[in-house]
C-alpha cells in the first residue's frame, strides 16, 4: 500500500447516485451526489431512462476528480454496487430499447402468480416467495406485453450491469446482484436453466456471472473521455448495495449483524453454507460479496418512513417552526420520545404501513397503535415508532440466530444511526451492544475495500476491511431497560399473531 493508491466508487440507488473517491485508509476524499425522479405514469408502473443512470455516473466521476485534485493517473480502479432488481433491456447494437423498469414497479404481478404455479420455491434462489419485483417476472411482462422489445433485446441486464458495460464494452454481473433476480441457481453458481426455458431467455442474452470484487477489464477511450478517467484503469465487479454496505461496516465474519435504518429496515448478517428452503425459514439467502459465503436479509418496508409519517401525521406544525428556526424537526421528536419511559406505558406499534417485509407476519399486515390510553401523548407515539423497529430488528435476528448465525453484535448504518436515542433503544431491546461507523457512506466504502483487495492493495478482504473500516461509537444496552423490554417485546410478538 502507498499514499498514491485511490478507489472510485459508483453507488447507484433507487433514486440517486452517490460517487465517492476513497483513500487506502478509508477516508472519502470526495462525494458527488446526482438525484433523479422516477417515472410513475399509472399505478404500479416505476421507470427510468437506463441513460440517467450513465449520466449520473460520468458526471460525478468528472466532479470528484476535479474537487479532489487527484490526478486521474492516481486512480487505481473504479467499481460500482447498485440497487437489486431494476431491469434493463438493450438492443443489437447496445442500445436500451424501453426505460428501465425499476425494482418497486409491480405491474408483473400476475407474472409472479404464473410462475408460482408453475415453479415452486424448494429451489437454490435463495428467495422464500415469488413476487412482482424480481426480474424474471418482468422478463415475462415484457413477452406478453411488449412482445417487439422481447423479440428484439439481445441482453438483459442489472443497472449495475450496464454501468459496467458503459466503463469497459463487456457484458459481465456478479452472483451477490442476481440473488434476487429469480433466475440463478447460487448454490451451484449457475443459471437456472427451467425458468428461463419457461421465459423464452436464452443464456445469451444474459451477462457472463462471476464473483463480487474481480477486475473485470479497463475503463474503455469512450468512457475515459466523458469521466476524465485514464486509459489502463481498473474497473472492479461490484455487488448488491446492501451487500456492500455490509463490508464497508466491517460485516463480514458471522458473529456481525448490519443493521440498515433508512426508510426501509434492511438486517444482514453473513452465514456459511447456504440454507435450503427444506429447513424452513421466513428471510431470504443470497450470494455474499466473499466468494462461497451467503447473506441472510430480513427487512421492514418502513423503517425509518414510519417515523417521516408520523412527523407529516401528527408533528405539522411543530415541522413548519423547527425550519423557521433551523431546528431538525426528527431532533425535536426524539427529545420528545425521550421522556417517555421504556416500554411507552402500554403502547405499542406494528410498523406495516407498507406490508410486512420478512418473518413470521402475515401478508396483510397493516400498520397499529395497540394499547392507547388517556395518558398517551404524541411523545408515546414518537417512541413507539422508535421501539417498534427495534422489536421488528430483534425478531429478525432471532431468526437469524435460528438459522445459524450467532450474532454478538450491531452495526448500525442509514440515517437512523445518527439518533443516540434510537441506538440505545435497539441496544437495550436487542441486549446487544450497538456500533455506529465513522463513515456515513458503507456501501461506497464496501466497495472500495473490494477494490483494494482486487487491486492487491491489500492481500485480503480482512486486512483491508481492518485498514479501511473504523467504528465511530458504541452503544452498551442498559440492563434495566433490558429487563424492561422482555415481557414488551413478548407483547409485539403476540399482537402480530392476534391482529391479523
Amino acid at each position: 500500500m502507498t499514499d498514491d493508491d485511490f478507489f472510485i466508487s459508483l453507488d447507484i440507488g433507487t433514486t440517486s447516485v452517490k460517487v465517492a473517491l476513497i483513500s487506502s485508509t478509508g477516508d472519502i476524499v470526495a462525494l458527488a451526489t446526482r438525484e433523479y425522479s422516477l417515472f410513475t405514469p399509472a399505478e404500479n408502473i416505476v421507470e427510468l431512462d437506463p441513460q440517467t443512470y450513465w449520466n449520473c455516473c460520468r458526471e460525478g466521476i468528472a466532479e470528484v476528480l476535479q474537487t479532489s485534485g487527484i490526478a486521474p493517473a492516481r486512480i487505481k480502479s473504479v467499481g460500482a454496487c447498485s440497487q437489486g432488481e431494476t431491469l434493463i433491456t438493450l438492443d443489437k447494437a447496445g442500445q436500451p430499447l424501453r426505460n428501465a423498469i425499476v425494482w418497486m414497479d409491480n405491474r408483473s404481478d400476475k407474472e409472479a402468480a404464473e410462475l408460482k404455479t408453475v415453479f415452486d420455491t424448494d429451489n437454490n434462489t435463495g428467495q422464500t416467495d415469488i413476487v412482482a419485483t424480481w426480474p424474471i417476472t418482468k422478463i415475462l411482462w415484457l413477452k406478453k406485453n411488449q412482445p417487439q422489445i422481447f423479440r428484439q433485446t439481445s441482453k438483459f441486464l442489472l443497472v449495475e450491469d450496464y454501468i459496467l458495460y458503459r466503463l469497459t464494452g463487456q457484458f459481465r454481473g456478479d452472483y451477490s446482484v442476481y440473488s434476487s433476480s429469480y433466475m440463478v441457481d447460487i448454490v451451484n453458481k449457475k443459471w437456472w436453466a427451467e425458468i428461463l426455458d419457461y421465459a423464452g431467455v436464452s443464456t445469451e442474452q444474459l451477462v457472463d456471472l462471476g464473483e463480487s470484487g474481480e477486475i473485470i477489464g479497463e475503463v474503455q477511450q469512450s468512457a475515459c473521455e466523458q469521466t476524465g478517467l485514464v486509459k489502463g484503469t481498473k474497473v472492479v465487479s461490484g455487488a448488491m448495495d446492501q451487500i456492500a454496505a455490509m463490508l464497508g461496516a466491517g460485516n463480514i465474519k458471522s458473529d456481525i449483524v448490519t443493521e440498515t435504518t433508512g426508510a426501509a429496515l434492511a438486517v444482514c448478517g453473513t452465514i456459511d453454507p447456504f440454507v435450503p428452503r427444506s429447513i424452513k425459514r421466513t428471510i431470504a439467502v443470497q450470494y455474499h460479496a466473499i466468494k462461497d459465503k451467503y447473506v441472510l436479509i430480513g427487512w421492514c418496508p418502513t423503517g425509518g418512513m414510519a417515523f417521516k409519517w408520523l412527523r407529516d401525521a401528527f408533528f405539522t406544525d411543530e415541522k413548519k417552526e423547527a425550519g423557521r428556526a433551523g431546528i431538525d424537526i426528527y431532533d425535536y421528536m426524539t427529545s420528545q420520545a425521550s421522556g417517555v419511559a421504556p416500554g411507552c406505558q402500554g403502547l405499542i406499534f406494528l410498523p406495516y404501513l407498507a406490508g410486512p417485509g420478512t418473518g413470521d407476519v402475515k401478508p396483510d399486515a397493516k400498520g397499529v397503535f395497540y394499547g392507547l390510553e388517556l395518558h398517551h401523548s404524541r411523545a408515546h407515539f414518537a417512541r413507539a415508532v422508535m421501539e417498534s423497529i427495534g422489536y421488528v430488528l430483534r425478531q429478525n435476528i432471532a431468526e437469524m440466530e435460528r438459522l445459524g448465525l450467532n450474532c454478538k453484535e450491531i452495526r448500525s448504518l442509514g440515517g437512523g444511526a445518527k439518533s443516540r436515542l434510537w441506538n440505545q433503544i435497539k441496544a437495550d431491546i436487542l441486549g446487544k451492544s450497538l456500533v455506529t461507523m465513522k463513515c456515513p457512506e458503507a456501501a461506497s466504502l464496501g466497495m472500495a475495500v473490494l477494490q483494494a483487495k482486487a487491486t492487491g492493495v491489500y492481500p485480503s478482504l480482512q486486512q483491508a476491511a481492518d485498514n479501511m473500516v473504523q467504528t465511530a461509537s458504541v452503544t452498551e444496552p442498559n440492563q434495566n431497560n433490558v429487563q424492561t423490554y422482555e415481557p414488551v417485546y413478548q407483547r409485539f410478538l403476540e399482537l402480530n399473531k392476534k391482529c391479523f
